[in-house]
C-alpha cells in the first residue's frame, strides 16, 4: 500500500513538473520584456509596447469597438468561421481518409487529385475564392477548409492502414459485415491517429484563418492587427497576436482533455490505475 502510495504522489509530482516549467519560463519572458520596456526603455514603445500598454488596449477593447467590433466580437467573427471550416475538413477528410485505407479502388481513383491539390498552399486559394464567394464568411471558412482537410485525410488513412490485420480477420470469422468491422474495429483502433489528424487540422486551419482574415476580413481577429498596423497602433496588433496564440493553446488543450474522455485506452497506465 505505501509503495503504492509513493508511486501515485511520484507520478502526480512529475505530471506536474511540465506546467511548472511551462509556467517558469512565462514568467521570464514576462520579466525579461517588462524590464526591455518600462523599466530600461531599451526597446522603442512603437517596435514593443510595454506589458502594461498592452494589458491597457486589452481592457480598452473589450469595452470599446474598434473598427466596428470589440475584442469579443472580433474573436466570435473569428471561432465561428474556423468552426465553419474545420468542421466541414473534418466530416469530409475523415470519412475519405479511412475510403482511401479501406477500398483500394477509391484511392486509385481520387487520391492523384488529392496529392495534387494538398500541396497548394491555402493561400494561393484566396483569389478564387474572393471571385466565387466575395469578401464574405465563407471565402475565409473556405481557406480554413483547404488548409486543414488533408491532415484530416492524412491521419485518418495512416490509423486505419495502421490495423493490426488480425483483428480485422477475427471480425471476420465471427461474422462481421464491412460496416460493422469499420465501425466496431477499424475506426476505434484509428481513432488516436485520427485525433492526431484533427490537432494539426485544428492548427493549420486557425493559421489560415488568421491569414486570411489579414487579407480580407471585414472582421476578426487578422482584421484587427491589420487595423492595429494601419492605425500605428502596436498594442492592439499584440493584443490581436497574444489573444491568437491564447485562443489556439486553448482549443489545443479543450481538444486534448476531450481525446482523454472519449479515448480512454488512451491514458496512460498510471491514470487509468491511479
Amino acid at each position: 500500500m505505501r509503495i503504492n502510495f509513493l508511486n501515485r504522489t511520484r507520478s502526480s509530482d512529475s505530471s506536474r513538473l511540465p506546467l511548472i516549467y511551462g509556467a517558469g519560463s512565462l514568467l521570464v519572458l514576462l520579466i525579461l520584456w517588462t524590464l526591455s520596456t518600462s523599466v530600461l526603455g531599451w526597446i522603442d514603445p512603437m517596435t514593443l509596447p510595454s506589458p502594461a500598454e498592452v494589458v491597457a488596449r486589452f481592457g480598452n477593447l473589450i469595452v470599446e469597438p474598434f473598427s466596428g467590433s470589440t475584442l469579443a466580437g472580433h474573436v466570435g467573427a473569428s471561432l465561428y468561421r474556423w468552426a465553419l471550416g474545420v468542421g466541414a475538413a473534418v466530416l469530409l477528410g475523415v470519412p475519405v481518409g479511412i475510403l482511401f485505407a479501406w477500398l483500394p479502388g477509391f484511392r486509385a481513383v481520387f487520391n492523384p487529385i488529392f496529392e495534387v491539390l494538398r500541396y497548394i498552399p491555402p493561400f494561393a486559394w484566396v483569389p478564387i475564392a474572393i471571385l466565387w464567394f466575395g469578401a464574405s464568411t465563407a471565402t475565409q471558412a473556405m481557406v480554413v477548409f483547404i488548409a486543414a482537410f488533408p491532415a484530416c485525410v492524412i491521419n485518418a488513412q495512416l490509423g486505419v492502414q495502421q490495423v493490426d490485420p488480425i483483428l480485422v480477420r477475427a471480425a471476420r470469422v465471427l461474422g462481421a459485415g464491412q460496416g460493422a468491422m469499420l465501425r466496431r474495429v477499424v475506426v476505434p483502433v484509428a481513432a488516436p491517429a485520427i485525433f492526431t489528424g484533427l490537432r494539426i487540422a485544428i492548427s493549420n486551419g486557425w493559421m489560415a484563418l488568421v491569414g486570411a482574415e489579414l487579407v480580407v476580413g471585414k472582421v476578426g481577429l487578422g482584421f484587427l492587427i491589420s487595423q492595429g498596423q494601419n492605425n500605428d497602433s502596436v498594442s492592439t496588433i499584440f493584443v490581436g497576436i497574444i489573444a491568437i496564440g491564447s485562443l489556439g493553446v486553448i482549443i489545443d488543450t479543450l481538444l486534448q482533455r476531450s481525446e482523454t474522455v472519449l479515448l480512454p485506452w488512451r491514458k496512460p497506465r498510471a491514470q487509468r490505475d491511479g
